[in-house]
């Protein structure tokens, strides 16, 4: 994974292939956030279990 410093903020890159793509990724985080770690997962997990029940309607 590449870090690159710019004034005010660090991004981390990295790159990931599926199937014949590669995706490039940027990735950085507001320093000025008052969300924590735990708060962005939670938010992560919620999401996904919405959005794994939307694609499975029968799933209870």
């Amino acid at each position: 994974m590449e870090q690159t410093k710019t004034m005010e903020q660090v991004t981390s890159t990295f790159t990931k292939k599926v199937g014949q793509t590669t995706y490039k990724v940027n990735v950085f985080f507001a320093e000025n956030t008052t969300a924590t770690l735990e708060d962005k997962l939670l938010h992560l997990m919620v999401n996904d279990i919405a959005n794994h029940k939307q694609s499975t309607p029968d799933a209870e």
